[in-house]
């Protein structure tokens, strides 16, 4: 009989829950590497939003002035501006763009509020499917500002309103889900790694708005629109959250529920059990309330 090639020896040293746990260690790491990337477009733009011309346009006018009588007049299109995208061509620049900072992050923090407690009690790869679907059309919504001439503060502040709300639904929904396969087991080293995301999401999405920031910012925001879009049609179609829905023997959080289940037999717990361990839901447990977290000792 030959010999299996290198290749095929180290595929089948792996076992089929190692597999899948190293798929659902790269497929979640992608997702939320997307949310980066679908984020970071606003800060490569701002540059492009206002252009600091004051100064050069006034040397250009010294420079020229004796001309000024030669050169006949040009009359400007409407809301264009050489010093950036109207609104953000005025002198209150920093105080606009500083609102569309504040307005995501404030629609960011009430949301994961919202956020944690709504996905505990829906399907993870539904609800983070809608998520980055969503994220992917506010995001793009703000890049088309652009292609159809839009000049309304409100409308850009809307759509980081929107985008912030939705892409509260990835943090929760993918740490459960990395819960659900690994438990505690090296959690130290697993999350040290995944948690790369933030920075590979954060490199790519510069690179991708800075390669359209200049010549059409729109597709700065566009493209990492379609991106994260893409990636929840991925989601919907791959993840796997909980190793029970393939009968996969990695289950770690069934042990940590068994140490539970005889603490509560015990009176070892101080919170009330059944908000922990009843209700026998998909997996064996129900959402915990916001009150019963507090508690838990």
């Amino acid at each position: 009989m030959a010999q299996l090639p290198p290749g095929i020896r180290f595929i089948t040293s792996f076992s089929r829950d190692q597999w899948y746990r190293a798929f659902i260690f790269s497929l979640t790491f992608l997702l939320y590497a997307s949310f980066h990337l679908s984020r970071k477009p606003i800060s490569i733009v701002k540059g492009e939003l206002h252009k600091h011309c004051a100064a050069s346009h006034e040397v250009e006018l010294n420079s020229y002035k004796e001309y000024a009588a030669q050169i006949q007049p040009v009359k400007k299109p409407s809301n264009v501006s050489q010093c950036g995208w109207e609104p953000f061509d005025k002198s209150n620049y920093k105080q606009l763009l500083g609102a569309l900072d504040y307005s995501f992050l404030c629609a960011y923090a009430i949301g994961m509020y919202l956020s944690g407690i709504i996905g505990e009690r829906l399907p993870i790869r539904y609800y983070l499917t809608v998520g980055m679907l969503a994220s992917g059309l506010f995001t793009a919504m703000f890049g088309l500002g652009y292609f159809y001439n839009i000049h309304n503060l409100w409308f850009y502040i809307m759509a980081q309103i929107a985008n912030g709300l939705v892409q509260t639904t990835g943090w929760p929904s993918v740490v459960t889900c990395i819960g659900n396969w690994f438990g505690k087991g090296r959690r130290g080293l697993i999350m040290g790694i995944w948690n790369s995301h933030t920075s590979v999401g954060n490199i790519l999405g510069s690179l991708i708005a800075a390669y359209w920031v200049s010549t059409c910012w729109g597709l700065s925001f566009v493209m990492p629109g379609v991106t994260i879009a893409v990636m929840g049609i991925v989601c919907f179609l791959f993840l796997i959250e909980h190793p029970k829905d393939i009968s996969c023997s990695c289950t770690p959080s069934s042990v940590k529920m068994q140490h539970l289940l005889t603490d509560c037999e015990n009176g070892s717990v101080s919170l009330n059990c059944s908000t922990v361990v009843t209700g026998e839901g998909r997996h064996g447990t129900s959402a915990i309330s916001f009150l019963g977290a507090l508690q838990i000792p």
